[in-house]
């Protein structure tokens, strides 16, 4: 059970970082 809780923690954070870094990328283009 805790080793759910802290993949399912782990794959939310990783998601939310290589999301915040695409986008990031994807502005630095349109400047």
């Amino acid at each position: 059970m805790y080793i759910l809780i802290s993949y399912i923690l782990f794959t939310t954070i990783f998601t939310g970082l290589a999301l915040s870094l695409y986008f990031g990328l994807q502005a630095i283009k349109l400047i």
